[in-house]
C-alpha cells in the first residue's frame, strides 16, 4: 500500500544529495476506502538523517516519528552518535523494542529505509549511508543491510505494492535525453502516482532529503491540486516559512508552482508522455 523511491544525486565531485519520496495513501486489505493523508517519509530538523517505510503503518510510523523527535530533543544516547553504523544500531534496537511490544497476532511485514549524511561539506569531508531494516512478521525476526551507493545519480531503492509502476516510468524517463537525474526520477515517482499504477498508492506526494550540509529537508510538493507537506494539501501558507517546494518536474518554485527567480527550468522531454 505504497510506492518509494530513494535515490542519490551525484556530481563530477561525488554524492551531492539523497532523497526519499512516497504516497500518501493508507489502504486496508478487508477494509473498503482509503486515507490519503498518511506520513511515510520523515527528516530530522537538527541532524542530517532520513527516513521512510513501507507495509505495516502502525509501527514504523510510530517509530520513526519517535526516532526524530528523539533526535532533535537530544534524547538518543551519546554512543548512537559516533558513526553510521551506531546510528543504524541505536534505530534497529529501537525498532525491536517496540516490535516486540506489539500483539503478535496484529502485526505485518514492514521495512524501514534510513539514510544519512557524516560530515559536511565537499567529498570526503562528507559521505552518504542508505541502510534497509526490515521485520519479518512470520519469522519474527528483524534484519538490517547497506545499500551500496553507486558513483552517479541513480535510483537507489523503489519498494511497496506500487514499485513496478514505479519502475516502468523511471525506465521510461531513464531513457529520455534528461535520463539519471535527480529531476527525471521524482518525475517518473510522480507520473507514476498520476497514471494510478497501484490502486494502493495515491494522494499527493511527499519528499524529504539530504544535500552536503545542513540537517535533513522536508519539502512542500506543489501540484495541479496545490501544495502539500507530508501528504496534506494546505489551505494556507503563513508568509516567512522556510520550506522548499518542489513541482512534480522538481523545479524550485514557490507555493503557488511559479518558478523561482534564477532557478533552474525543467521541462517533459518530448519522448516521455503525459501520464493518461
Amino acid at each position: 500500500m505504497t510506492s518509494f523511491i530513494a535515490w542519490l544525486g551525484v556530481d563530477s565531485r561525488g554524492p551531492t544529495s539523497m532523497y526519499f519520496a512516497s504516497d500518501s495513501r493508507i489502504s486496508w486489505d478487508k477494509l473498503p476506502g482509503a486515507w490519503d493523508c498518511g506520513q511515510k517519509v520523515f527528516a530530522s530538523n537538527s541532524s542530517p538523517e532520513i527516513f521512510g517505510f513501507t507495509g505495516y503503518v502502525l509501527l514504523p510510523q510510530s517509530i520513526l516519528n519517535k526516532a526524530c523527535s528523539f533526535i532533535d530533543r537530544g534524547l538518543r544516547p551519546n554512543y548512537a552518535n559516533e558513526n553510521f553504523q551506531t546510528r543504524v544500531s541505536w534505530l534497529q534496537e529501537l525498532v525491536k523494542t517496540e516490535t516486540d511490544k506489539h500483539p503478535n497476532r496484529r502485526i505485518e511485514d514492514f521495512t524501514i529505509f534510513y539514510g544519512q549524511r557524516l560530515g559536511a561539506g565537499m567529498p570526503p569531508k562528507s559521505e552518504f549511508h542508505l541502510h534497509v531494516i526490515s521485520w519479518d512478521s512470520k519469522a519474527r525476526e528483524l534484519s538490517n543491510w547497506p545499500v551500496l551507493l553507486p558513483r552517479r545519480s541513480a535510483v537507489l531503492k523503489t519498494h511497496g505494492t506500487g514499485k513496478s509502476g514505479v519502475d516502468k516510468w523511471n525506465d521510461v524517463w531513464t531513457l529520455s535525453d534528461q535520463g539519471n537525474t535527480s529531476r527525471t526520477m521524482f518525475s517518473a515517482f510522480c507520473d507514476s502516482l498520476r497514471a494510478n499504477e497501484d490502486p494502493m498508492s495515491g494522494g499527493e506526494p511527499q519528499l524529504v532529503g539530504l544535500y552536503r550540509q545542513g540537517a535533513g529537508q522536508t519539502f512542500g510538493v506543489v501540484t495541479s491540486n496545490g501544495a502539500s507537506v507530508h501528504g496534506s494539501l494546505l489551505s494556507e501558507v503563513p508568509r516567512g516559512v522556510k520550506i522548499e517546494w518542489r513541482d512534480e518536474l522538481f523545479q524550485r518554485v514557490d507555493v503557488r508552482g511559479e518558478l523561482l527567480t534564477h532557478a533552474q527550468p525543467h521541462s517533459r522531454p518530448a519522448q516521455v508522455k503525459e501520464p493518461g
